[in-house]
């Protein structure tokens, strides 16, 4: 017995649902539009990345939440470096202690930077029309729980591991 098999397009949200920005725009820009898709009376944090556009609506990058605080203080991106020494590793999450003054005083003086100097590329994106099993293979593969999905050049929205979390458990009758 065949039945449809389960498509992107039918479990999409859509751009006009997901946090997006364009190159131009600021890291202060980036915080308020995190910040502004919320979910429930408790303000959970819906989303955790943004997608960055052209000025033609095309798809040049995204913001993650860790390439906002890295924007707000390049300093954490030397946390990971130092924990990759050998030998004894220092604790580097006590160095934060020396930073908490100078921390929320510098930050606000970054809110202008442009946001398209923290984006990270994008490593793949995905058709409305592929299937949900092959969508989620690459996703494992890649090591990514959210794909764009793009096409002819026109970004239609993300597909994000929830959503097809949801959907194949459901069919399966778990």
């Amino acid at each position: 017995m065949h039945t449809d098999n389960p498509v992107v397009k039918d479990h999409i949200i859509t751009l006009d649902r997901f946090p997006h920005l364009t190159e131009d725009q600021s890291l202060s820009d980036a915080v308020e539009v995190i910040k502004s898709y919320t979910d429930g009376s408790r303000e959970l944090l819906r989303y955790r990345e943004i997608l960055i556009l052209d000025a033609g609506n095309r798809l040049v990058g995204r913001v993650t939440m860790q390439d906002i605080i890295l924007g707000i203080d390049p300093r954490f991106t030397g946390l990971a470096k130092v924990n990759k020494f050998e030998g004894k590793k220092p604790d580097a999450t006590s160095l934060v202690i020396l930073w908490e003054d100078s921390f929320f005083e510098e930050c606000s003086k970054r809110r202008t930077k442009k946001i398209i100097d923290f984006m990270s590329p994008i490593k793949l994106t995905i058709r409305s029309s592929e299937s949900l099993l092959k969508t989620l293979a690459i996703m494992l593969s890649i090591n990514e729980t959210v794909l764009p999905v793009v096409d002819d050049s026109r970004v239609l929205g993300v597909i994000r591991m929830e959503e097809i979390f949801k959907a194949i458990t459901s069919r399966c009758k778990l």
